[in-house]
């Protein structure tokens, strides 16, 4: 098993981008994709979200200010992360591995390059939103010393409305 981290090529976009909707679908849709679009309801991603995950990646992969970092094993796409540069501060969106891939080291690679790359472009800090409820990626990032300083809250949702 031969893990190689590198950046996403263009061919790996459409894959990379299933991979985030099983994401999402495995880690359940909140409310907040509801709110955004990204979702029709707790089960559905919407066509147009989709198409908009595909460009946002296709874009991404071209700036100047972001990264979307690939892990492949023996050159099969199995995990990425997306970091993108706000000033001095990276804002480190996504960390995607496949499920069958996971505790075998590919996540602590793409958080080590995520860091990296930010050094490299200057930052003095990194910041992630993780859902309360993915306790295994808290733990991951923990590891790392990333550390919990707010939270997102929300009365109601548009399933349920406001009680």
């Amino acid at each position: 098993m031969r893990l190689e981290i590198s950046k996403l090529k263009p061919e790996e976009v459409k894959e990379a981008k299933e991979m985030m909707i099983e994401a999402l679908h495995e880690n359940y849709i909140t409310d907040i994709e509801i709110e955004m679009n990204i979702a029709l309801d707790i089960n559905h991603i919407s066509e147009k979200a989709s198409e908009i995950l595909e460009q946002q990646l296709e874009h991404l992969i071209k700036s100047k200010n972001a990264a979307v970092i690939a892990a492949r094993i023996d050159g099969k796409l199995v995990g990425y992360a997306i970091v993108v540069i706000e000033g001095d501060v990276a804002d480190f969106w996504d960390l995607v591995v496949k499920k069958e891939y996971r505790n075998m080291g590919v996540g602590s690679s793409l958080i080590k390059e995520v860091e990296n790359y930010a050094k490299q472009k200057g930052c003095v800090a990194i910041k992630l939103d993780v859902n309360l409820q993915n306790e295994n990626a808290i733990r991951l990032y923990e590891k790392f010393g990333y550390r919990k300083v707010s939270y997102i809250m929300m009365k109601g949702d548009r399933i349920n409305g406001l009680p």
